[in-house]
C-alpha cells in the first residue's frame, strides 16, 4: 500500500517537472516572437519613414595576393680576402663599422723591394734621358761642322800672277792645279770623319733611346705592381667582419682563402627569401608588394619583386619514422626592392603581401548585400518597381564586393536596405 502511494507521488513529481519545462519553453517562445515582431514592427517603420536610396554600381580594382616571408638584407657585400703572394700585410686603414668610399685605401702589403726595385728603374730612365740629351747636342754639331766643310771652296789664284811673265804661266797653272786637287781630298777626308762620327752618334741616340723607353716600361710596371700593393675599396659601405687576427706583419699561407674584412654596401637595402613550387608558379619579377614587419608596428612599404631564380635549392624535410627516407623538397630564391628603406634594417624579418592579379569588375556597396554564402541577393529597379536579384559576389575591397554574375551596368539597386524590403514597391524619378 505505501510502496503504490509512493509511486504515485513519483508519478506526479515527473508530471509536474515536465509540465514547467513546458511552460518554461512557452514563455520563450512566446518572447522571442514579441522581440521579433517589435523588430519587424520598427524595421517596418523605418522602411516606411526612411526612403529607398538607389545607386548605379561601379568599376573598382580587385587584387589578389600572395603571402610570403623574406629577410632584409644589404643589396651586396664584398669580402676581401688577404692575398699572400703580395707578402705581409703592412698597414690597416679601417676600423670595424667605419664608412668608407669607393677608392678609399684598406690596408697596404709591405713593398719595400718593389720600392727600391723602381727607384733603380727612375734612376736608369734619367741617366738614359741625359744620354738622349748629349747625343742630340752632338748631332746637331756633328750636322753643322759638315755643312761648313761642304760649303767650304778653294781660293782662286789666277788673277794673282798677271803681272809675272809668260814664261812662268804654265809652272803656275800646275802648282795651282796642284793645290786645289790636295784641298778638295784633304776637304772630301773631313767630311767623311764628320760623316762617320754623325753615323755613331745618331746609333748611340737610338741606343740612348730604347733605355729611356726600357726604363719607362720597366718604371711604370713596377708602379703598378707598388698601386696592386695597396688595397682600395670597390664600393662605398660599411666596414664589417674586421678579421681581428690579421695585423700588421701578417702574412698567409699559400693557397690559404682567408678574409680580412667585408664592406656592407650603401645601396637601398633588398628584401630575400625563398619560395615553394607552387609559390613559384604565381610570384615573377615586376609584381607589386606591400611590406610589414613586426619590429615596426603599423607601418608598410611599398616595392616589387626584383628577380625570381629559376634554378631550385633543395631542403631535406625530416620523417618520423627512421626506416622511411627523408624527402627533399625544391625552394627557389627571389629578391625583392623596396622604394624606401626608412625604419627597416638588416636582419629584420617581414611579411610580403604579393600582387599575383589584379582586375577592374563592377562593384557595389557591401550594405547592398543581402543574404549568406551562395544564396546572396540585391535588390535592384526594374520597370519602376523593386525586384529581388540573385547575384555572384567575389572577393571584397574595403567597403565595397565583386559582382561577378546577376547584374548589368546600367542597373540601379537600393544602396543600404532593410531586411523587410516590400518586393514590387513603385518607384518615380
Amino acid at each position: 500500500m505505501e510502496t503504490a502511494k509512493r509511486i504515485g507521488i513519483e508519478n506526479e513529481q515527473v508530471r509536474t517537472s515536465r509540465q514547467k519545462k513546458w511552460i518554461l519553453l512557452g514563455i520563450l517562445v512566446l518572447l522571442f516572437i514579441s522581440v521579433m515582431l517589435s523588430i519587424a514592427v520598427i524595421e517596418v517603420k523605418k522602411s516606411k519613414s526612411k526612403p529607398l536610396v538607389l545607386i548605379n554600381q561601379t568599376e573598382k580594382k580587385f587584387t589578389k595576393t600572395k603571402t610570403v616571408s623574406g629577410r632584409v638584407v644589404q643589396s651586396h657585400a664584398e669580402t676581401i680576402y688577404v692575398n699572400a703572394a703580395k707578402g705581409s700585410i703592412q698597414e690597416i686603414f679601417v676600423k670595424e663599422g667605419e664608412t668608407v668610399t669607393k677608392g678609399q685605401k684598406l690596408f697596404s702589403y709591405e713593398g719595400s723591394t718593389v720600392a727600391a726595385e723602381l727607384g733603380q728603374a727612375e734612376v736608369n730612365k734619367k741617366l738614359a734621358e741625359t744620354s738622349v740629351t748629349q747625343m742630340k747636342e752632338q748631332i746637331t754639331s756633328l750636322e753643322q761642322d759638315i755643312r761648313e766643310a761642304e760649303s767650304t771652296t778653294t781660293p782662286d789664284t789666277t788673277n794673282t800672277t798677271n803681272t809675272t811673265d809668260t814664261t812662268n804661266t804654265t809652272d803656275t797653272t800646275n802648282t795651282t792645279d796642284a793645290v786645289d786637287s790636295a784641298n778638295i781630298a784633304t776637304k772630301a777626308i773631313t767630311i767623311q770623319s764628320l760623316q762617320a762620327e754623325l753615323n755613331k752618334a745618331k746609333a748611340e741616340l737610338r741606343t740612348a733611346e730604347l733605355n729611356v723607353e726600357k726604363n719607362t716600361l720597366q718604371s711604370e710596371k713596377l708602379k703598378a705592381e707598388l698601386e696592386t700593393l695597396t688595397v682600395i675599396s670597390n664600393t662605398a659601405g660599411v666596414i664589417s667582419n674586421l678579421n681581428q687576427n690579421v695585423g700588421q706583419g701578417f702574412r698567409a699561407k699559400e693557397n690559404q682563402q682567408l678574409a680580412i674584412m667585408q664592406i656592407a654596401s650603401n645601396d637601398p637595402f633588398q628584401i630575400e627569401g625563398k619560395l615553394t613550387e607552387a609559390e613559384k608558379a604565381k610570384i615573377s619579377s615586376g609584381q607589386s608588394i606591400t611590406v610589414t614587419s613586426k619590429v615596426v608596428a603599423n607601418k608598410k612599404w611599398k616595392g616589387k619583386i626584383a628577380e625570381v631564380s629559376n634554378y631550385p635549392t633543395y631542403k631535406t624535410t625530416a620523417k618520423k619514422d627512421k626506416d622511411t627516407q627523408q624527402e627533399t623538397s625544391p625552394y627557389y630564391s627571389f629578391k625583392a626592392s623596396i622604394d624606401s628603406q626608412k625604419g627597416l634594417y638588416p636582419g629584420y624579418n617581414t611579411t610580403l603581401d604579393v600582387i599575383v592579379q589584379s582586375k577592374q569588375l563592377l562593384a557595389v556597396p557591401e550594405t547592398s548585400i543581402m543574404g549568406f554564402g551562395k544564396s546572396t541577393y540585391v535588390y535592384v529597379q526594374k520597370k519602376g518597381k523593386i525586384q529581388k536579384q540573385k547575384v555572384e559576389t567575389g572577393q571584397s575591397e574595403g567597403k565595397w564586393v565583386a559582382i561577378l554574375k546577376g547584374l548589368k551596368e546600367e542597373d540601379k539597386l537600393v544602396e543600404n536596405p532593410s531586411w523587410i524590403v516590400r518586393i514590387g514597391t513603385l518607384l518615380f524619378d
